[in-house]
């Protein structure tokens, strides 16, 4: 099922980490809001005090409904006093995304294009990389899209059973993605980071 999905990650403010602010307000804005599949949150495991928060979407539609309601005009005001840095925001539009953030360990990569590059290059590798992910250990799915908001991006979900070094890393390192990631690079600059997400709401 398409997804139009909200990626969000920021420093944690210091009243955040030491317990004296917290999410109930962001849950409470995101709480049975119509057309919110789901909404998960978690920090990222390479830095814990970056906070992930992904919006599940059933579309983009849902979501300009929401940013003109009073709860989606309080919702970025809100995410201000939890972050010490910028947000920072993305929108892709994933054919199926539900499996990789409900697994165990959520990857999020991103791909961003070299000066000049361009998408027609990096799109059939990314496509390549997806169809060899497959078949992976303790792999829950890859998901790929371009990023809605930034034009020389496409960003990455991917569900895995384990962070450690020797599991899943492994299907990377030396498998068949390793050569279609090395074509990538050629092109384009790449991040990723992972994150144990759990939900922040209860939308059915």
């Amino acid at each position: 099922m398409a997804s139009y999905t909200e990626i969000l990650h920021f420093t944690v403010s210091e009243e955040l980490e030491s317990g004296r602010a917290n999410l109930d307000n962001v849950r409470k804005l995101l709480s049975n809001v119509e057309g919110l599949n789901q909404s998960y949150f978690g920090p990222e495991a390479e830095d814990p005090s970056v906070l992930f928060i992904v919006n599940d979407w059933k579309s983009k539609d849902a979501h300009a409904k929401f940013l003109d309601s009073p709860e989606g005009a309080a919702f970025e005001p809100a995410l201000l006093p939890l972050s010490a840095s910028p947000l920072v925001h993305h929108f892709a539009l994933f054919d199926e995304i539900e499996s990789r953030l409900t697994a165990p360990i959520t990857e999020f990569v991103t791909f961003t294009l070299k000066q000049g590059n361009t998408t027609d290059e990096l799109k059939p590798l990314v496509q390549d990389l997806y169809e060899k992910l497959k078949g992976s250990k303790m792999f829950y799915g890859s998901s790929w899209a371009p990023v809605a908001n930034r034009a020389n991006m496409y960003h990455g979900i991917l569900g895995w059973d384990t962070v450690e070094v020797g599991t899943h890393w492994d299907a990377v390192k030396d498998g068949p993605p390793k050569a279609v990631i090395d074509e990538i690079k050629k092109v384009a600059d790449l991040w990723l980071v992972h994150a144990a997400l759990q939900p922040l709401t209860e939308n059915e």
